[in-house]
């Protein structure tokens, strides 16, 4: 006997578009200084917008390709399309670097600190380092590279990515690529 999906019984959230209308409205509560609540809601959203997608879209070559980036943690795997979808790029740490760094950093970050929130206990494998409500800068990429707005930070693999930079690279993430494949299938 095969599983049901969410597809076949819900209770009102069925598809990857209803999780980005979900994620859209978390992304809304942001703000200065977030409620715990929200903040949760936002990460954890998030994490399984990125499983519901490789999920519903599985036979999608830019959902294999994306899954392949995710898994062997190399960004360069993630089609260069991708970048394009972040048409605002405040949210983006360093300009000069490829787009999808920081498209990968955001997709783990949410993963990682999704995990830990479930399972209580942080993964061995997880880089984000911190969290934090002020950086703690301790080398020149920081130094040049971190944000200075107030707001929870979250150090990952060296780099520091503000809450507001996680929504805005992960909204326009998520809201191209859904837009894509709907259109392409």
């Amino acid at each position: 006997m095969s599983k049901s999906t969410m597809t076949q019984l819900s209770y009102g959230i069925a598809k990857p578009e209803d999780l980005l209308s979900k994620l859209a409205l978390d992304g809304n509560k942001l703000d200065e200084k977030p409620h715990p609540h929200d903040v949760f809601n936002f990460i954890v959203t998030a994490a399984v917008l990125n499983e519901w997608v490789r999920k519903y879209y599985s036979n999608h070559q830019t959902i294999r390709n994306l899954t392949d980036a995710q898994e062997s943690k190399n960004f360069e795997r993630i089609p260069l399309e991708c970048a394009e979808w972040i048409a605002d790029r405040a949210c983006i740490p360093n300009k000069e670097f490829d787009v999808r760094s920081d498209i990968l950093n955001a997709l783990s970050i949410c993963w990682d600190t999704a995990n830990a929130s479930k399972h209580f206990h942080w993964s061995g494998s997880s880089r984000v380092t911190r969290i934090e409500d002020e950086p703690q800068v301790k080398n020149w990429y920081q130094y040049y590279f971190t944000s200075v707005e107030p707001g929870l930070y979250f150090e990952y693999d060296g780099v520091y990515y503000t809450l507001s930079q996680l929504k805005g690279i992960l909204t326009q993430f998520y809201t191209g690529l859904i837009a894509h494949v709907e259109k392409s299938n």
